[in-house]
């Protein structure tokens, strides 16, 4: 069909823009590692909505950003709106405002009929709308409910069009190893477009009835794109043989994610692996150990490690003296705001935009100051830049060494604690899900 382009001012348009180049940026340096999955089903035309699990605040709404060519409406909670300034600035950042039950106060009226109607002119003019239906973000790894907004506002559009608009969903699973974490990883899994028209003889029955079949293969999509671990001990499982499993079998990012996925599935049930994993992270933190380490008390390689760190350690304190700062900073000021722990990322990744350009240019200014020329201060630049991935390195394998000597240190001491402690870790499925 022939879809009516939304007309956006072009300076908004720039804008856009800009905060799109500015954020892949930064997400790519924020991310050590960052997988995109399912990429095919974002070529789409016309009106759209875009799903997300939401365990990471700001941070679900950016790895989706910068993967869709659309400018896209957010719809955004009610009390952002509340200060003229912000209500200003994100009435033009493409926002419409929701009102949700903890946005409204006792007696206010809770009325959301102007958000749909904007909802719905949008995707009349072929616009993206991005919706986080769980409604709240909260920093684990399992999907919540959904509101049942999503549903509404996309059943409700294509009714008044005659089922001819041609509006699809597009679920989005987002999967984090440490959504608090600099450098930690995600995955950003696009399932295929749901299309609501499907729904459209159960919503000329009972339009209740079809809004809640809607939701509910909503959240089961976006479940199923993410590690969908049910509850926080599951979680806490999860996560636990996610850590054996890796490091007995390392594997590459993808494979990896596909493994947790079969993990979910497999041993969540499984109430003696439970237990058995439990007793043995118990056992591990009783003893102040790792399971690296215990992986390593079976190996009778030697191990060279201590060779690399100390000849390496010159290269190590010059990259380290140069990005301690930098990357202490967003930490501190993270801290000091005393902020939910699901905003750390948000904080960081927003101070960091500004932190890391003054910082690097008071490098440069400096090396100038030192006596070298406009080449050399730019080479200083980029080797000390370059020198991050060394200090990642290095303190990953420094604590790999401390891990096996811990548990070196425990199994002289305590030969059936060290025994126990291999037992047990034979025991968990560490072979079993390649």
């Amino acid at each position: 069909m022939a879809y009516r382009n939304i007309r956006l001012h072009p300076i908004l348009r720039l804008i856009y823009l800009f905060l799109r180049v500015l954020v892949w940026v930064s997400v790519r340096v924020f991310y050590r590692r960052r997988l995109v999955l399912g990429g095919e089903h974002l070529r789409f035309d016309g009106p759209a909505i875009v799903i997300i699990n939401h365990p990471s605040t700001l941070m679900d709404v950016l790895n989706p950003a910068v993967e869709i060519r659309q400018e896209m409406f957010y719809l955004a909670n009610y009390g952002l709106f509340k200060h003229p300034v912000s209500n200003w600035l994100l009435t033009r950042l493409f926002c419409i405002p929701v009102k949700r039950k903890e946005d409204v106060t006792d007696g206010e009226a809770r009325n959301n009929d102007k958000a749909f109607e904007a909802s719905y002119r949008h995707l009349e003019k072929n616009g993206v709308l991005f919706i986080a239906p769980e409604g709240t973000s909260w920093m684990n790894r399992f999907v919540r409910p959904l509101k049942t907004g999503t549903a509404r506002i996309a059943l409700g559009a294509e009714a008044r069009n005659d089922w001819q608009l041609d509006v699809k969903i597009i679920p989005i699973g987002l999967s984090y190893s440490a959504p608090h974490l600099f450098r930690s990883d995600v995955v950003v899994h696009i399932g295929a477009p749901v299309y609501p028209r499907n729904w459209s003889a159960e919503w000329q029955q009972k339009p209740a009835r079809a809004v809640a079949n809607l939701t509910q293969y909503l959240e089961d999509q976006l479940k199923t794109l993410s590690i969908h671990t049910r509850d926080e001990a599951g979680e806490v499982c999860i996560t636990r043989l996610e850590e054996v499993l890796q490091n007995e079998q390392p594997l590459p990012q993808q494979a990896a994610f596909e493994r947790s996925q079969r993990l979910v599935k497999t041993v969540l049930d499984d109430a003696a692996l439970r237990q058995k994993t439990e007793t043995y992270f118990a056992l591990l933190e009783e003893h102040g150990l790792r399971d690296i380490g215990v992986r390593d008390l079976a190996r009778t390689t030697r191990d060279w490690r201590w060779a690399g760190l100390l000849f390496g350690f010159p290269v190590f304190a010059a990259g380290y003296t140069f990005w301690v700062l930098l990357c202490f900073l967003p930490g501190l000021l993270n801290k000091k705001m005393g902020l939910y722990i699901g905003y750390s990322s948000t904080v960081k990744i927003v101070s960091g935009i500004f932190i890391f350009p003054l910082a690097l240019w008071a490098w440069y200014r400096l090396a100038l100051w030192a006596g070298l020329s406009t080449g050399g201060a730019w080479l200083a630049l980029v080797i000390l830049a370059l020198s991050g991935y060394w200090v990642e390195w290095y303190q990953d394998e420094f604590r790999h060494w401390r891990a096996r000597q811990a548990a070196r240190r425990v199994a002289l001491a305590r030969p059936d604690v060290g025994e126990t402690l291999q037992r047990l870790r034979a025991e968990l499925p560490a072979r079993f899900f390649s």
